[in-house]
């Protein structure tokens, strides 16, 4: 049975993932919010067997975190999971030394599966995407503006932490709205966390 950590800002998302490595008694998993909170971890041990950092948390910045991690503990896997990022990230984590790169979207036995081969020793790539999928049709800045509204931030907090008008936010909120056929910003962060989208 591995020792696994997975950090991932997102309490539904973590839950799920965790629930499912859980499962059946595979693996017992550590859970932390932020790189710091993935620190603390390692340092009260015992070693990991796999780390798995959420690409988009607030103290990752891009692959500084990843580097972090993996200074700590050489020879331990480490891998990242993603709801947005794409290939190029995924090529680039890898070339960094990612033990792989997993999406949100994968299957319960997808998820299982690239586990166990990281475990194994092997480096997971993802699955080529389909260019009709719902991550393609959100641009970069309406996955900024849906990741402020699933932390709970007003349009006016988002607006401020992204450098941008109050309206400009209100019209990324109406068109990812439309896009993810949502009822309004809080039923789109909610279809976003279930899709794996963030």
């Amino acid at each position: 049975m591995a020792n696994i950590i997975l950090a991932d800002d997102h309490a539904l998302v973590l839950d799920a993932i965790s629930s499912l490595l859980t499962g059946e008694g595979r693996h017992i998993v550590r859970s932390a919010a932020s790189v710091r909170d993935t620190e603390a971890l390692i340092a009260e041990g015992p070693v990991p067997d796999l780390v798995l950092l959420d690409y988009r948390m607030p103290d990752m910045h891009d692959l500084v975190g990843l580097g972090r991690i993996r200074a700590l503990l050489p020879g331990v896997p480490v891998a990242l999971i993603s709801g947005s990022a794409g290939g190029p990230v995924a090529a680039a984590a890898i070339e960094a030394g990612a033990a792989g790169f997993l999406p949100k979207t994968l299957t319960r036995a997808e998820m299982l599966e690239a586990v166990r081969r990281m475990l194994a020793g092997e480096v997971y790539t993802p699955p080529a995407p389909t260019d009709g999928s719902l991550a393609a049709t959100l641009t970069r800045r309406e996955y900024d503006v849906l990741r402020g509204v699933a932390q709970g931030l007003s349009n006016k907090e988002i607006a401020r932490n992204l450098d941008l008008t109050e309206v400009t936010v209100k019209l990324h909120v109406k068109t990812m709205c439309r896009k993810l056929d949502a009822r309004n910003r809080t039923h789109a962060a909610l279809l976003a966390l279930e899709l794996g989208l963030l």
